[in-house]
């Protein structure tokens, strides 16, 4: 049913990963970066109060049918991602500078994809780091490991024995929890999720599942100042913080 669901997802913008992309192994995590990973501003809580306006068609997308988030206390923010995109691996300081600064209203749900055949252990290992409650020890991790000391991972296995070294979790009750049923179904999920808030590429951010921040912007202190007007204008809507 994932592949199924997949076969549906568009072409994108230049910056970001997508699907149809040539299907390789882990070789694309190669990359050469001329920009340090820190970001060139700190984004703080004063930035959620921006009064600059952004476009809709242009800056972000409203989806045609709004994915129900099930929670009324927060604004979610959804990031779409996949561990041997460069582009997510780039965008991964930014987004955790954001995360540092946003208000208490905002939370964060990352969601990894599945666009490609080798993305599919990689999907599975940070579900799994998840589910086990250590994935604040390996994410960032993991993407220092791919695309700073280019490991490569071609089995979960070996992914199973890096987490094992990481975090000190038991490499045989990660594999034990990688290859259960609860994960699958945590697989497929992730995948439906992004079917529903018609993702085509990565890094993608959608808010509150009704808007997603245009792939287009280049300038990723702009990409999360949009990010921050949406958020603020969900929990306006959601009656979290005064009109």
């Amino acid at each position: 049913m994932r592949i199924l669901l997949l076969t549906f997802f568009l072409s994108v913008a230049l910056t970001s990963c997508n699907k149809d992309e040539p299907k390789t192994t882990q070789e694309p995590v190669k990359t050469v970066q001329t920009k340090p990973l820190s970001s060139d501003k700190k984004v703080d809580k004063e930035s959620t109060t921006t009064q600059e306006e952004f476009k809709v068609g242009v800056d972000y997308f409203e989806l045609g049918t709004p994915y129900e988030t099930d929670d009324k206390s927060h604004v979610v923010v959804y990031e779409f991602f996949g561990y041997t995109c460069p582009h997510c691996y780039h965008f991964e300081p930014f987004l955790n500078k954001w995360v540092e600064g946003k208000p208490d209203y905002a939370v964060l749900k990352r969601v990894p994809l599945n666009f490609q055949p080798a993305w599919a252990i990689f999907q599975q290992s940070f579900l799994t780091a998840e589910t086990m409650g250590i994935l604040d020890k390996t994410h960032s991790q993991l993407f220092k490991a791919l695309h700073e000391d280019h490991k490569r991972f071609r089995t979960i296995d070996e992914l199973a024995s890096w987490y094992a070294n990481e975090a000190g979790v038991n490499k045989e009750a990660f594999l034990s929890t990688a290859e259960s049923f609860i994960l699958d179904a945590a697989q497929r999920k992730a995948d439906n999720t992004g079917f529903k808030m018609q993702i085509t590429g990565t890094p993608s951010l959608v808010v509150n599942g009704k808007y997603k921040v245009s792939n287009k912007i280049k300038d990723r202190n702009r990409t999360l100042k949009v990010l921050n007007f949406l958020v603020k204008k969900e929990a306006q809507a959601m009656g979290l913080v005064a009109q």
